[in-house]
């Protein structure tokens, strides 16, 4: 007898004890005693009769004319699909009433194949505040009117455990002196909330140290030319400087590069690299680099920053030209891009010149495709012809909007594969 059952008991025995003096009759308690240590599932009722009878399951089944393995399903609430005259046969052997037989069965159904179903309001609240088209284009849903399986797969990912726990993310930056309402204002608040979750549960124990990211800012240039490990390792680096670095792959209408956020007081930086090619994904590193060596007190008091190109506002583009114009020459100025133009068909030479630059070559032909404007596709078709593509740096870094994995599955995988 469980705990709970026991504690019942006691308590129902002090009451029958209170009725004994009432003058009820000991028949009547015993009938009462009888019914309060009744067994309370189907499964129970039928071992308390085997005992009775001393025989086995099996032999009752063939008594019964019934398969063992139906049998097993109406006693545990496992066979969803039932013949109705095994519960007539199975009342008369337990001398209950049919009504009875049924409903004990369908608790233990219940119990073991939940219908739960979300409540109207909570339908009204997810329409409200998610774009469900655009989640099911990322294949992070499959349909966008099963709102069990939206709800499930938007609790797990956002880290929350009810769903009106969400808060719709401002749509303003650090910089930003007004308000700003983008079109894409649900899509990007749940890009930042799925981003913030991660970075809680990642949890970065290294203290923030801007010397040393100024002391190690010199060598992350040349890790673009390991395409296989070296984001990795300058992930893993920057973790240990007290940045945190993750990958999110894109979201339709979502026209951003990447995003700057303060968790725990630490810089936290998203890449997403809706663009695709290798050279832009390091861009973004160096362009969040920026924000996080030069405008990390106001991203803290703000939150986040987000480096979007659909912002209007001349604060946020004179903030995002800084770190644009950081970015490029950093990684391979303008200059050198300019000098190299009548030799940019000269693959042996570019990669020469990648090479003493200590970049990977890729981001040379972005470069000269970028300054010769978009309505040069000769430029634009050899540097697409010629780039790696971002997948081949970020396989293992990536948090798959499309994954059944839970998010605690992935950061554990991460953890273990990245920062640690």
């Amino acid at each position: 007898m469980s705990l709970k059952k026991a504690k019942m008991a006691l308590s129902s025995f002090q009451n029958l004890k209170r009725t004994k003096k009432a003058g009820m009759s000991n028949h009547e308690i015993d009938t009462l005693l009888k019914g309060l240590f009744q067994p309370q599932s189907l499964r129970e009722l039928f071992e308390r009769k085997l005992k009775d009878l001393d025989m086995s399951a099996t032999a009752v089944a063939g008594l019964l004319d019934m398969q063992h393995r139906a049998l097993t399903g109406i006693l545990d609430g496992t066979q969803k699909t039932v013949d109705y005259t095994y519960f007539i046969k199975l009342a008369s052997f337990l001398q209950l009433p049919r009504e009875k037989v049924v409903e004990l069965y369908m608790l233990a159904l219940e119990s073991n194949f939940p219908t739960t179903t979300v409540s109207p309001e909570k339908v009204q609240f997810i329409k409200n505040n998610f774009d469900l088209a655009a989640l099911r284009k990322a294949g992070f849903i499959d349909s966008v009117t099963d709102f069990q399986q939206i709800e499930k797969r938007l609790l797990d990912r956002l880290g929350l455990k009810s769903i009106f726990e969400y808060r719709p993310q401002r749509g303003d930056v650090a910089f930003s002196a007004g308000l700003i309402q983008p079109k894409n204002q649900m899509i990007r608040s749940t890009w930042i909330t799925a981003a913030t979750a991660i970075f809680d549960d990642l949890a970065n124990p290294y203290p923030y140290n801007r010397q040393h990211l100024i002391e190690y800012f010199p060598q992350i240039r040349w890790y673009s030319t390991n395409l296989e490990r070296g984001l990795t390792d300058v992930i893993r680096n920057l973790y240990r400087i007290g940045i945190t670095v993750i990958y999110m792959p894109p979201l339709p209408t979502l026209h951003l590069r990447g995003a700057t956020f303060a968790v725990d007081d630490k810089p936290c930086i998203v890449l997403t690299n809706y663009r695709g090619y290798y050279a832009t994904l390091w861009f973004a590193l160096i362009h969040e680099l920026y924000h996080v060596l030069f405008d990390w007190d106001d991203i803290r008091i703000n939150c986040y920053h987000l480096t979007d190109e659909d912002s209007n506002e001349l604060s946020v583009q004179h903030r995002e030209e800084l770190a644009n114009d950081f970015a490029r020459e950093y990684l391979f100025p303008k200059e050198k891009t300019s000098a190299l133009k009548r030799h940019i068909n000269d693959h042996k030479y570019i990669n020469e010149v990648a090479r003493t630059n200590h970049v990977h070559p890729s981001l040379i032909y972005v470069f000269d495709a970028f300054d010769s404007g978009t309505g040069d596709r000769r430029a634009w078709g050899r540097a697409k012809l010629l780039d790696p593509t971002a997948d081949v740096a970020v396989g293992n870094l990536k948090f798959p909007w499309e994954s059944k994995e839970s998010r605690e599955d992935m950061v554990r995988k991460l953890k273990q594969e990245v920062y640690i």
